[in-house]
């Protein structure tokens, strides 16, 4: 056995724990994680609550289609969008310090800091994304494993674009934007393509209901996994072909 391989778990374990400490020293990270939480917690509950105040006044047709998981989780679309910033931050913030330099010449394997940041990001993120009621287990894990893809997501194109606001801007363009333009494409087209995109795959692997020409959840669920599987992917081609 060499001592290359002797000290690589070390190695490993070494560049875990820098980065836990980097995500959880800064104070950008408790406030997103608890923006997320109020705004995932207080619209639901709000939207909730008039859900049941609207209950005995809604047709037969309208309590069939009802579909409490998925107004449950009517904050989410804020909660995402401080995810993703949060993943964005874990590296962008690095290359507008410098701190980028000091990280990659302590680990010259930059696609070792790359996995340890998604790592740790990932564990963090789909903790504090599983923080729900447990009655509607799939609907609850969906949207906990949908907060964790979209750090990732945040974390790829972080990495890729090297600076918070313009990977920020991507961010809401691929996730807010593109679908909204999409669904101003005349039927069929509206739904053919819009199941394919990261919000429309999450909401119908989140809702009980799926909507009609969409995705079932187990392929949303894929569709969801593959996104955040490009973005770590590209930002790990792309780490080692430029400059710090």
């Amino acid at each position: 056995m060499t001592a290359a391989t002797v000290s690589a778990p070390a190695r490993a374990r070494d560049v875990l724990t820098s980065e836990w400490i980097k995500l959880r020293s800064v104070r950008s990270t408790y406030l997103v994680l608890l923006s997320a939480l109020a705004a995932a917690v207080g619209i639901g509950y709000l939207v909730a609550h008039a859900d049941a105040t609207h209950w005995a006044t809604m047709s037969a047709a309208d309590r069939a289609a009802f579909d409490p998981v998925y107004d449950s989780f009517s904050g989410l679309g804020l909660a995402q969008l401080a995810f993703g910033a949060l993943g964005v931050l874990v590296i962008s913030s690095e290359y507008t310090t410098g701190l980028i330099r000091i990280t990659f010449a302590a680990v010259p394997r930059r696609r070792a800091v790359l996995a340890a940041k998604a790592a740790v990001l990932g564990a963090v993120t789909l903790l504090a994304g599983e923080l729900a009621h447990p009655g509607a287990l799939r609907g609850v894990l969906a949207a906990g494993f949908y907060l964790a893809v979209m750090a990732w997501v945040g974390l790829g194109l972080g990495a890729v674009i090297r600076h918070t606001a313009g990977a920020i801007t991507a961010m809401v363009g691929v996730v807010f934007l593109l679908p909204t333009t999409i669904h101003a494409l005349p039927a069929p087209w509206d739904t053919r393509i819009g199941r394919f995109t990261l919000d429309g795959a999450a909401q119908q692997m989140i809702a009980q209901h799926p909507h009609a020409g969409y995705f079932s959840a187990g392929p949303s669920l894929l569709i969801v996994a593959a996104y955040a599987a490009a973005a770590i992917a590209t930002a790990a081609f792309v780490i080692t072909r430029r400059d710090a």
